[in-house]
């Protein structure tokens, strides 16, 4: 496929995506600082409550670790290194540029809207605010660059489609676990999701301007 159909294709795919990304974003804004009697977060809660289990309970304590930042700094370290030895300039600076402003946006996210955490977590030693989740936020940050990566070199299409759904499942699971565990309410989550992945197209955007601007990093052809 030449680069400007690739390049139509993905912008096409960005703007269908941040739509109703859009739209998610201002309804969770709404659900998290409204304050109704019966709110959409306590609903969820209640919806899950009869799914607590000793059983479910571990298993989303595992799989919440996925994204957590001791978990993701190194996997985020060890996939830019991996780009700096295979000499692939636009996927290293991909990589640091989508992680780093995206940890610093979250939080600074956290400080402007100051949301205390659900009260009775099943997780001790949260000290940080609750809106946006950074789970929701940098598993899109990181398993959706992943995504990103699969649906521009992969060429085997099976291979593409499963990657990318198990990736995507990933994410939604670690999101779900976040709000089954108490830690966030589902508004934080929906709404990490939503930023984070406006803000991942926003930064590929600019980047694929920056790369077609700068010869020396348009080496994309080596992949992945």
């Amino acid at each position: 496929m030449k680069k400007s159909s690739l390049s139509s294709n993905l912008s096409r795919t960005q703007t269908l995506l941040f739509l109703p990304a859009a739209g998610l974003l201002v309804f969770a804004i709404l659900a998290a600082f409204s304050q109704p009697r019966y709110t959409f977060d306590q609903k969820v809660f209640d919806l899950i409550a009869p799914s607590i289990s000793e059983t479910n309970t571990r298993f989303f304590k595992f799989i919440t670790f996925y994204g957590n930042h001791a978990f993701l700094i190194p996997a985020n370290l060890l996939l830019l290194l991996y780009f700096i030895i295979r000499k692939n300039k636009l996927l290293a600076v991909t990589v640091a540029a989508v992680e780093v402003s995206s940890l610093v946006l979250m939080n600074l996210l956290k400080m402007l809207t100051q949301r205390h955490r659900p009260p009775e977590p099943m997780v001790s030693g949260i000290t940080n605010y609750s809106f946006p989740s950074g789970h929701a936020f940098m598993c899109v940050a990181f398993y959706g660059l992943l995504v990103w990566m699969l649906f521009r070199y992969e060429k085997i299409q099976w291979r593409k489609y499963l990657l990318s759904s198990v990736l995507v499942l990933l994410m939604l699971i670690i999101g779900f676990s976040r709000v089954y565990l108490r830690v966030h309410y589902a508004s934080d989550v929906i709404a990490g999701y939503c930023i984070g992945l406006i803000w991942l197209m926003l930064i590929l955007t600019l980047i694929q301007r920056m790369m077609n601007r700068t010869p020396a990093l348009n080496n994309e052809g080596q992949g992945l």
